[in-house]
This record gives C-alpha cells, structure tokens and sequence, in this order.
C-alpha cells in the first residue's frame, strides 16, 4: 500500500502520463468531461444512456488489492486557492472490502501539496459492502499557496466494485450565502434578547485583573501581535498561534465589564481593535481543522458580542464577520462537531441580522438532539446519543468527557439560551436530554469528579475533576430550562457538591462496554472493548499516547475519589488496574516512522501501538445487571496476550476472575489488581493486602511501591517542552510471566473493609474460574456466571454462552456477542426459551422469571 507520505511521488511520477493540468475558469467550476482521466488497471470509462461511468472493478484475489485502483486527473488549485471547495459526484457499491484503514476504500479524494502546511488530503468518507446511488462530497477549505492537485476516484485497500456517475461531478467553490431578507419587529425583539443573553452569559466569566489587562497592552506590539507568542507554532492539540485571539477576548471582557477600574478604557478598546484587526488581515490557520472552523470563529464571535462599540458597520467589522464565517456545514462535521459548527454559525448569523444562515443553523444544532443512527455504527464518522445513555463519537467509543462532554454543556447552554423562544427545545427534545442525563452522564459522576474511563482521550491534568465540574454545571443549566420536574436534577447537584451518594445500583453500557457500579460509600467501573466497541483512542493530536490499553478491560475502584487523581502522567500504561497485558515497550517516533505510523500526519512522540485501532478484536464482550449486581465479561485478543477476564460486582466487593491466559508476545504479561497514588499505611497478610481503605484477597499477589516519575506530555499533545510529575504509588499484580500457557487468577476487592475484615473475608465465594465457566457465589446467594460454552451449575443449564445473574425465582441474562435471537435455559426442572433483545438493544439484559 502506497503510504502517504508517497503522494507526491506520485503526483510526480503521474504528472508525465497526463495532459497539462486543467484550469478552472475565473468563476471555478469544472465538470468530468473537463479532465484528463489516468486510468489504472481496474478502470474504465463506459457510455450508458448518453452518459459516462467510471467502473471499478478490483477482484476479491487480486494481488495489488492493496494499490491506488483509481482514476487520477491533474487539476490546477490556483484558481480555488483561498477559497472553499465543494466537489462531489454520485457513486455506489458492491461488495466493497473493509479497508484496514478507514481513510481507504472507496475514495473520493484531492491530493495537494501546501508549501507552508505540507501534504493535504481532503476527501470523503464513503460506506463499505453493498450501496445504492449516493452522492458523496468533499467541502474544504483550500490553502492560499495551493497551486496543483490530484483528484483520485475509485479504491484503495479494498476488493469490490464501484461505479461513479460522471455526469453527476462537479468540482467548484462554495456559494455565499442569499441576501439578507427584512428581519421582523418580531424577529428582532428575540435576537435582541437572544444576543443579550449571551453577552449576559459571557460576562459571568470573572475577567483578569486590571494588572494583568495593562501588562497584556504593554506586551501589544504596533501591529497589534503579542511578544511571547510564536506565531510560527503548529501544534495541532494547543495551536499557540491562538493566544492572540485568547488575549483578545481576555482584554474584551475587560472593556466590556461594568464593575472593572478599567471598562470602557481607551487604551484597552484599542488594544482589541488592533489585535482583531491583524487576525482579521493575516487569516492565520491551524494544519488542525478544528482551530480554524471552530475555536477561531467562536473566539472572535465571542469579541464581537462583548464589544459592538468597538466594531460599528464599515470594513473592521466585516473583516472580523469573515473570520466567523469559516464556519460551514462540512461533511465531516457529526455529533458535537457539527453542534459546534452550528453554534458558531448562529452566532455570526445573530451579529450580522440574517435570519435565514441563522435559522438554518439553529435547525441543525437542534437537530442533533437525536438518537444516533442505527445504520453503519463502526465507522469513525458514527456517533451520537446511544441507547444505552452513552454518547460516542469518532465511532462507537465512550466520549461522556470529550465530545459528549462538550455536546452536553452546549445544549444546556443554548436550552437557557433560546428559553420562551421560537428555537426552544421541544418536549421531544427534552426527553432525550433527560435520557442523556440521567441513563448517562450522572452514573459517571462521583464525589463531583467524572470517572476517568468515561473521560475519552484528554486525560492530563486534572481531567476528572474539570470534567465533572463543567457536567455538573451543566446539570444546573439544564434544570433552570428543562419545563420538567426538577427533583433528579436536584438530587445529582446535591450529591456532586459535597451531599451524600443517593444513586446506588449497578448499571451496564450494553452498547458502550462500560459497566457502572454505585454503593454508597464506593464506586467502581471496569471499561471494554468489541468489534462493536472502538477502544479510546490514542492517534488524535498526540493526546493520550500511551493509553492503548485503557479501554481493554480497566476496572477502577473509588471511596473518596482521589484514589487516581492525576496519577495519568506516572501509570505503567501495560500494567492499569483490572488488565492482564504484556509489557510493551514505549515505541519512538523513529520506531514509528519505520512502521508507518501517524498521529496528525507525524510519527507519535511516544506510543505502545504499532497499529492503531478502530474496533476491539472479539466480539464476546459485554454484561449483565440485575439493578443491584453486575456481570461483565472481557474476552481478550491482542498484542499475543489472550484472555478470558470476568468482572463481577457485589453489593461489598469486586471480584475479577481470569483463565485462558495465553500469549505469544515477547515480553512478560502480568494481571493488575490495582494501581493507585498510595495514601498511608498497607497492612497484608497471608494472600491479602490492606491499603487506603480497600482490601484485596487473592493468590499471588505481588506488591510495589515507591515514587514513579512522569511526564504530562504522555497525555497532552499540546505540551512542547517536559512537565515532570512524580507520584507515590502502590500497585498490584500478579506476574504470569514469559509466554504463559492458560494461566489463571482470581482476586477480590473489598471496599470499605478493615484490615481485620479482609483477612478474615467470607461474604462471598468463588464457584468456577475455567475457559468453560467463571462464577462467583454474591453474599446475598445471587450466583453470577460467564458461561463461555453451553453448560451448568446447579440447577441451572444453558443452550448458549452467556452471561447471567441467578438468584430467587429469576435469571438475568445477556448475550455478550449481541447476535444471538434467542437462548433456552433450564432451571429446576423448567426449561423456557428467551427471546433476546435485537437491534439498539441487542446485549442488553433481560429477565426470566422461573415459577
């Protein structure tokens, strides 16, 4: 496979079987009858009903699969250069291969080459297997120095057809929007109100210092730039290019504050002008799309709004209005990226008066208030609110901190926002919020601060508790909006400012693999993964670059919440609590070149992968959940390390079960208990161990404990230089070591207990732990059990593996591979046959009662 770095070989080496590049007209717009087509080996052109095709037909045994099986056409970018592009053409599909890289398949895709920013690669995301006729599009911003692209259609990395509409392409600039129509008495009363709200919301934010507003102006070159800032940065996590417009927005609010020494200062209302004024001229831009249509515009909108005096009508404020506009629905844009886009939108269409962009783009950002889509829920433009409560983003991954996180806050801001207006929520709206909220988000809440599994991928400095603290906010907005009943929304706040834990109960994330378990003096949560279930994500702007792992059966245990408070920085990332893992080294950003792996473009700085992933390797993972108990299963596939782990938490204590335990990796494999910041005394004794609180039980058990260095920079992409960090930690394992051949462990976890109770621990008991069963005996007599093959205990018989909570008169039973339509079970002599849930709600648990 051609890797990207090689595309402009390519063009080269294409360049010289091609007519001259074909140049767009003044106005540019080019048709398909306009290009010099390169077909490969796979390609043709047909006629059929007066029009043109291009077929693609790469057969399922070929052996250059895996090439650039396209049509290629040289185009000259001059003509779009600053402008933005908006191509597209209808195409569809038959059996089309899944691509080991989502970014491959079925392509629809410009290549080009930037002399400032390097190689750029806009294209579309297009579905795999078998498709009817859809118009795939591709709308980018093209940079000022772009001089010559190569436009590609057909396949790479995948055997299959496809079939594009020639007469269906178009390639040009993306139209401005109509003419403002008359705004209404009506209309502008809300706007009026509207855009006073949130110049209201934004001066709620406490501005600097009068000190600090003058050392900023002082700081202010003549050209309106900033000493201190470098201006030539290109970091795609923390763009440093953007504290220009930070000090901006900081220096607005000081102007526009009325109880600040220096609102309304001369001097300060210069110093926004100047440094709007140079933004405005100079466009800098991010290589990170999400600076310049998202942050940039939101910033600059946000100035505008605190200062209209400073920015009356004339070219100033058009030229400012011209930063929020690079803004634009993209096909790209999904889930809370689009809710972002549609935020700013509105705001620059509220500044400048014109109904119709802000109609649409109120109509939008609504519009995601929306279950997610059922269809095509593994790729990595999936995402949305789930049934489970989750919300995921860049596939089916957990994001209640990232994306989620950003999409909740956003809502509750504009719910209080629009409130008495024609753009408030709608009852339906509403319940699917409430569904977020409190099916999702404040399961994941404890002692104020966000679980760090739920978090996603910023987890550098304290992640959870900012995390928690903006959900808990938004728990307040919502309920100031939400025409509802307000007590759930009171209850969350009490328990997350300082009040006791009401929410007790263990809920299970069938479509997520996270299970969450709430006493009330502890919690716990372990996090998994499927070919259902993306892991989190560790290839995006550097962020969490060593956190392969955090996704691949992790199971914390908190009482005061504090017990993994910024310990990210100094984890062993191959040895994380609840993991059975080998010890991968730490790959250099030599080793990953070598191997051709990318973050952003660049080799990562440090990384445990030597192949991101975008879905988990086994499917026999999920749970089930009486309400009160849980069961979760983690069946285990990676880096030469297989398992069969089980998760099952009672009402006083965790218990973690694994068998199977094989591997071919090079390096040890050892099961973590736990690793946690050590706070005070460890007591153990005979198979047990007493630390902060917790008890652990359990054979083989090997303690370390000591002071381990770290660096923020694992997590934080946007961190140039060394952010040391040293923790005291105490951790537990339990050493497999070498190529282990089904090895096996059972531990429990006892929150809460004395050291006198762990070591005498009876409360529960350890029924079965094999490759067949895994089961553990409750202290209520509830009997929770993995069963991996069709068997019984007890009483109690299956047809089908399984996971399932036995107790009374009833089973709970879930299938973990989300695909079984029915199983029988048999319990005292009474056989009954379940139907199993399907669709959304395929995994989820359900009831049998036997009476």
């Amino acid at each position: 496979m051609l890797k990207r770095w090689k595309w402009a070989a390519l063009a080269v080496v294409l360049a010289g079987a091609f007519s001259p590049a074909v140049r767009a007209a003044e106005n540019p717009e080019l048709k398909a009858n306009q290009l010099n087509w390169k077909l490969t080996r796979y390609c043709k052109i047909v006629d059929r009903d007066g029009k043109q095709f291009l077929q693609v037909d790469v057969p399922k045994d070929a052996k250059d699969v895996n090439r650039q099986n396209c049509a290629f056409a040289i185009i000259d970018l001059k003509p779009f250069a600053g402008k933005t592009l908006q191509a597209s053409v209808r195409v569809r599909g038959r059996n089309v291969s899944k691509p080991p890289q989502p970014y491959n398949g079925v392509k629809f895709l410009l290549y080009y080459k930037s002399p400032k920013r390097g190689e750029q690669w806009p294209g579309a995301v297009n579905p795999q297997g078998t498709f009817d006729w859809r118009e795939t599009k591709i709308v980018e911003d093209i940079l000022p120095d772009a001089a010559e692209g190569v436009l590609r259609l057909g396949l790479q990395d995948s055997s299959g057809q496809a079939e594009f509409d020639l007469s269906t392409f178009r390639f040009g600039v993306l139209g401005e929007e109509t003419e403002k129509v008359p705004v209404t008495p009506e209309t502008a009363k809300e706007l009026d109100l509207i855009e006073s709200r949130m110049r209201e919301r934004l001066l709620t934010v406490a501005p600097i210092s009068k000190e600090e507003a003058l050392e900023l102006v002082a700081a202010q070159r003549t050209d309106g730039t900033f000493s201190g800032i470098d201006y030539d940065d290109d970091n795609r996590s923390v763009w440093l290019v953007a504290r220009h417009l930070g000090n901006a927005l900081r220096l607005a609010r000081v102007w526009a504050a009325p109880d600040h020494p220096l609102h309304h200062d001369e001097a300060i209302g210069r110093a926004v002008q100047k440094a709007v004024n140079w933004w405005s001229g100079q466009r800098p831009m991010s290589s990170n799309w999400w600076w310049n249509d998202m942050s940039v515009p939101q910033t600059m909108g946000d100035i505008l709004l605190l200062t209209p005096e400073l920015f009356p009508e004339g070219p100033v404020r058009t030229a400012a209005l011209r930063v929020c506009r690079q803004a634009k629905f993209m096909p790209r844009y999904t889930g809370n990226n689009r809710v972002f886009i549609a935020a700013n939108i509105f705001r620059r269409a509220l500044l400048e008066r014109n109904v119709a962009p802000l109609t649409e783009a109120a109509a939008a950002l609504s519009e995601e208030i929306r279950m997610a889509p059922v269809d095509d829920k593994t790729s990595w433009a999936f995402g949305g609110i789930r049934a489970d409560g989750c919300y995921h983003q860049h596939g089916p991954q957990i994001q209640f901190g990232n994306y989620g996180g950003e999409f909740f806050s956003n809502i509750g801001y504009w719910s209080n926002i629009w409130k008495g207006t024609r753009w408030e929520l709608s009852p339906e709206q509403w319940e699917i919020m409430r569904h977020l909220a409190f099916n999702g988000f404040q399961w994941v809440l404890w002692n104020g601060d966000m679980d760090l599994l739920a978090c996603g991928r910023q987890l550098g400095r304290r992640a959870g508790k900012n995390k928690g603290l903006r959900t808990v906010a938004t728990f307040d907005r919502l309920r100031n909006a939400d025409p509802g009943p307000h007590e759930r929304y009171d209850a969350a706040l009490e328990r997350n400012r300082g009040g006791k834990n009401t929410l007790v109960g263990n809920r299970h994330f069938w479509n997520s693999d996270y299970m969450v378990h709430r006493r009330p003096e502890w919690y716990a949560a372990v996090r998994m993964n499927s070919v259902r279930v993306r892991p989190i994500e560790d290839d995006t702007n550097w962020d969490n670059a060593l956190g392969r792992y955090f996704s691949d059966g992790v199971c914390l245990v908190m009482r005061s919440g504090r017990e993994y408070e910024d310990i990210t920085a100094c984890w062993d990332w191959t040895r994380l609590p609840g993991t059975t893992l080998p010890k991968t080294p730490i790959y250099t950003p030599e080793e990953s070149a070598r191997r051709g792996v990318r973050s952003g473009g660049k080799p990562p700085r440090w990384t445990h992968s030597v192949k991101f992933r975008r879905l988990g390797e086994t499917d026999f993972v999920g749970g089930a959940t009486d309400g009160t108990h849980g069961v979760a299963v983690f069946t285990m596939n990676l880096d030469g390390v297989k398992a069969r782990k089980g998760y099952f938490f009672d009402t006083n204590a965790v218990y973690e079960l694994g068998s199977g335990i094989t591997a071919s990796s090079p390096h040890p494999v050892a099961s973590t208990v736990n690793s946690c910041l050590r706070n005070g005394e460890i007591r153990q004794g005979d198979n047990w161990f007493w630390h902060d609180g917790i008890g652990y039980r359990g054979v083989g058990m090997k303690l370390e404990t000591g002071k381990r260095e770290g660096d923020w920079r694992y997590l934080e992409g946007g961190l140039a230089e060394p952010v040391p960090v040293v923790q005291d930690l105490f951790t537990l394992t339990v050493d497999h070591g070498l190529r282990p051949q089904n090895a096996s462990y059972t531990f429990a976890i006892l929150p809460g207990a004395t050291p006198e109770e762990t070591a005498g621990w009876k409360n529960g008991r350890i029924l079965a732990c094999t490759v067949e069963l895994q089961a553990v005996e409750f202290a209520d007599g509830t009997t929770g059990a993995i069963f991996y093959a069709p068997g019984t205990l007890g009483d109690f018989t299956t047809d089908s593996p399984g996971v399932f909570l036995i107790g009374g008169e009833q089973v709970y039973a879930a299938d973990p591979t989300a695909k079984l339509k029915s199983m029988t079970l048999r319990r005292n002599g009474v056989s009954k046959t379940v139907e199993l849930p399907s669709g959304e709600q395929a995994g989820s648990t359900v009831e049998v009662r036997f009476r």
